[in-house]
């Protein structure tokens, strides 16, 4: 028979892809970790995993195992919190993704009071720009800037956020300030390289399409920052990405209300079918305090 820490072992390969990864997280050995696998798959009649010595995957079998246990074992943690003592601290790993400006500048200055209210509880961040989808790539929850196209997603409004061009007063001296659209197209440019192409409004208020003439491009919404203050460049951002920037003078906007549909709204996003429940949960509030500071 199969035990707690045999499903609590099977869910960290499972989220882990992997046994070392997952005994590492565990704080035992991979031997260990592969016995209880072993162990488990024997009682259950079943093979829960696909693996050679480059893959290990879950099979269908493994997948609506997985769903059902993870959810079983929140649950229980939840009913020994209620029995217990009541100490409300999370136990786990938790995954998260957003963009690096939100985690430098927003996340991460809310982390270490989560961390020291839940000790237990490790957290795994990957700051990217680009979509990551939550499934596909084992994330629990992501903070997200724009508008959300996937309706199966949870989400929860964090605040309002525009995206302006701003840019350099030095690069301004140099180059003059860009009074109409034409007036971009003769400047240099900073992008993301999916962030060439936006729309603009002309001063009647028609939208128009807008090829950036990129002079440098970049993958990480911070070194755009950087790339802008140092005057390389115009650059499309989040106002508040660059907030500290502009109250500062590092930045200045340019054109203010030429970009065409500049909301970008704040959202914290998870799948229904979530199972990270009082994780995903309790990160949320850390992330809406952190925009509401």
């Amino acid at each position: 028979m199969y035990s707690i820490p045999d499903l609590q072992t099977f869910v960290t390969v499972a989220k882990n892809a992997g046994i070392t990864s997952a005994a590492n997280q565990m704080g035992i050995s991979a031997a260990t970790a592969s016995h209880r696998i072993a162990k488990l798959e024997h009682a259950l009649n079943v093979t829960l995993f696909h693996r050679n010595s480059r893959m290990f995957r879950l099979t269908d079998e493994g997948q609506v195992f997985l769903e059902r246990v993870d959810a079983i074992l929140e649950d229980l943690q939840q009913a020994e919190l209620e029995v217990g003592s009541g100490t409300p601290r999370l136990k786990g790993h938790l995954r998260v993704t957003m963009s690096p400006w939100i985690l430098s500048r927003f996340i991460m200055p809310e982390i270490g009071a989560f961390r020291r209210a839940n000790p237990d509880l490790t957290i795994e961040f990957l700051a990217v720009d680009r979509f990551v989808p939550l499934v596909e790539e084992g994330q629990d929850c992501a903070i997200r800037v724009g508008q959300l196209a996937d309706s199966s997603l949870v989400a929860t409004k964090l605040c309002d956020n525009h995206r302006i061009i701003c840019a350099a007063p030095t690069l301004l001296q140099q180059h003059g300030i860009p009074e109409t659209i034409d007036d971009l197209r003769d400047m240099s440019w900073v992008c993301l390289p999916w962030q060439t192409r936006f729309d603009v409004k002309d001063a009647k208020g028609r939208k128009l399409p807008f090829s950036a003439p990129t002079s440098i491009a970049v993958s990480n919404s911070d070194m755009l920052t950087t790339g802008a203050v140092e005057g390389l460049g115009l650059a499309v951002k989040s106002r508040m990405a660059v907030k500290t920037e502009l109250d500062q003078g590092a930045l200045v906007e340019v054109l203010p209300g030429c970009l065409h549909a500049p909301e970008a709204p704040i959202w914290y996003v998870f799948t229904a079918e979530s199972r990270a429940g009082r994780k995903t949960k309790a990160f949320q509030e850390v992330a809406r305090r952190a925009f509401q500071r």
